[in-house]
């Protein structure tokens, strides 16, 4: 029986031991509230040239300098939640010769991606985003800008327990489809206020440790050199 329960644990290890020696060789579970979200939005998002929102600021006495530029790093720390695209393959049948259905894949459909954002009292991530909205179409004369004004690259990462990227996407082109209403209410006493936006974008390619880090540390180059 003892040989029979060794080649039993050996193909099929169901044991606590096993259990924690599969999880620490792979380093431990994934945390999914280590994660990272860098993209730089359009320029005209950048800066603060919200007349009345200063006007505002300077009677509360909250009026700073640094208020008159954006810094897209703030999203980052802002971003409550956020999803990994997933990606679909869409089948067709047909019948063999066998006359038993079969199915063969006909094009692949990436899902849009959803976040999540905290709002604070400036509403920076709701401006930043109606400004974004804006550089795609105009809601007056309904005209579309250029793709090179408001498509941006964004990169979302796994972090492990020392913010080491496990894994990255970069979603390539990407741009709000979708900013949903801010819900208030007074019963909400101790709430938090959040924002939900969808993002569209023309393909997603899936980066290991080294490259996604590679990837994160060019965007926040790029997020200098726009604030410069």
């Amino acid at each position: 029986m003892g040989l029979l329960s060794d080649i039993k644990n050996t193909t099929n290890p169901t044991t606590i031991d096993g259990f924690k020696a599969t999880i620490g060789k792979r380093g431990g579970i994934a945390r999914a509230n280590r994660f990272s979200v860098t993209f730089t939005p359009p320029s005209q998002t950048l800066l603060n040239l919200d007349l009345q929102s200063m006007a505002a600021s300077a009677l509360s006495g909250s009026f700073s300098l640094g208020g008159l530029v954006n810094d897209p790093r703030d999203i980052s720390i802002l971003c409550e939640s956020c999803s990994l695209p997933g990606r679909l393959i869409q089948t067709s049948e047909y019948d063999s010769m066998d006359r038993t259905p079969k199915k063969f894949p006909t094009v692949v459909i990436d899902e849009d991606v959803n976040f999540s954002f905290l709002l604070t009292n400036d509403y920076y991530m709701k401006k930043m985003f109606d400004r974004w909205q804006s550089a795609v179409i105009d809601v007056d004369t309904h005209l579309v800008n250029y793709p090179r004004e408001y498509k941006r690259d964004v990169i979302i990462q796994q972090l492990d327990q020392q913010n080491t990227p496990v894994y990255g996407v970069k979603l390539i082109n990407a741009f709000p489809t979708g900013v949903n209403s801010v819900e208030l209410s007074n019963e909400a006493v101790d709430s938090t206020t959040s924002l939900q936006v969808t993002l569209a974008y023309d393909n997603f390619v899936v980066e290991g440790a080294i490259s996604s880090l590679l990837s994160n540390i060019g965007n926040k180059l790029n997020v200098l050199r726009r604030l410069i």
